[in-house]
């Protein structure tokens, strides 16, 4: 009966929406880049708005996750039970947070390597918001 609950999710929804736009902005990047071949400046503002939402959507998604640890030491006893939903949260947590690290990662620098990578991270929100659900089961399934 905590409200954390509420917190949590609505925080981890709200990152999982702006990490939707990135997708967004990188299936459109791609379209744009299919009919045209010299389109590397609005490739480039696509690369910059992606990176406008994925900011925020990583602090989101960062709160999202320590609150929800909050809500399962208060509810369950311990922050983290390495249920599959908690597992998948922190792989998606990591994979945009390589997108964050253009030094580290040079070739995220290109614009097209960037959105192809952003198509490609949203896969692991699909497999942290629906598949754990009904595939791996756990604390967390709810299908």
């Amino acid at each position: 009966n905590s409200p954390l609950l509420s917190v949590h999710v609505s925080i981890i929804m709200m990152g999982f929406a702006l990490l939707s736009l990135t997708f967004i902005s990188g299936v459109t990047a791609l379209i744009v880049r299919a009919f045209n071949r010299n389109a590397s400046t609005v490739l480039l503002a696509l690369q910059q708005l992606s990176l406008l939402f994925l900011y925020p959507a990583m602090a989101a998604l960062g709160i999202g996750i320590f609150v929800g640890a909050i809500w399962a030491n208060v509810s369950w006893g311990q922050y983290w039970g390495w249920d599959p939903k908690e597992v998948w949260a922190l792989i998606t947590f990591m994979v945009y947070a390589a997108a964050l690290h253009p030094k580290t990662l040079p070739i995220l620098r290109r614009p097209a390597t960037f959105h192809t990578f952003m198509i490609l991270a949203f896969l692991t929100i699909i497999m942290t918001y629906f598949g754990v659900n009904f595939f791996l089961g756990g604390m967390h399934s709810y299908a």
